[in-house]
């Protein structure tokens, strides 16, 4: 595990220092795969500080992973937005969507993990769950509803038909990374199936 000697920061860049924590801890999940790695004395190993010097930027070892896992968010949902950037026709814009979040996912999975494998991800139910968790599926909920009022979709309900693409997503990227010998269909194949099926895609030649 590598160990820095750290300089101390000039009056007035607390915030760069929180960054360097978030970053290190950042740094000894995505090496590891797993939250256990996170604690605040390898933290402070991996910037160069003493442990003590977290609490002045974070609580507890339980706020540097909730963090930890906003950014993840902000990462997933940059490359859905970036890979549906000047898209115009619904279908392809939401199919478009849904390629870049299995990318993600086959890209990056330690960092997809740790998007849906915490038990306490959307916090308990007297703390609202922050709006950047839940902003990829409210796009795929608009996305199922554009192409209804499209007349693309014959969708009833596009927050069920949203939640099922979700879902579909989620267990194929999941059981993709976990059984790579299984005799796959194309991936092409797999995301129309989940779209077109799923979205209730009845345009003629769509899908």
């Amino acid at each position: 595990m590598t160990e820095v000697a750290r300089a101390r920061n000039r009056r007035g860049e607390g915030g760069r220092l929180r960054e360097e924590i978030l970053a290190g801890a950042t740094e000894l999940l995505e090496e590891t795969g797993s939250e256990d790695a996170v604690t605040l004395r390898a933290v402070a190993r991996r910037v160069g500080i003493s442990a003590p010097s977290i609490y002045a930027h974070f609580p507890d070892r339980e706020a540097i992973v909730d963090a930890i896992v906003d950014s993840a968010f902000d990462d997933f949902n940059t490359a859905i937005y970036s890979a549906i950037d000047g898209v115009t026709d619904p279908l392809v814009r939401l199919r478009a969507g849904c390629a870049a979040y299995l990318r993600f996912a086959a890209d990056r999975p330690n960092r997809y993990k740790l998007l849906f494998d915490r038990r306490d991800l959307i916090g308990p139910a007297e703390h609202p769950v922050p709006p950047i968790r839940t902003e990829s599926f409210d796009w795929l909920v608009q996305g199922v509803q554009a192409c209804a009022e499209a007349g693309l979709s014959q969708t009833k309900d596009p927050q069920l038909d949203g939640t099922a693409i979700w879902t579909a997503l989620h267990g194929y990227a999941t059981l993709h990374a976990r059984f790579d010998v299984f005799p796959w269909p194309a991936e092409d194949t797999m995301l129309d199936r989940i779209v077109c099926g799923l979205a209730d895609i009845t345009a003629a030649g769509s899908c």
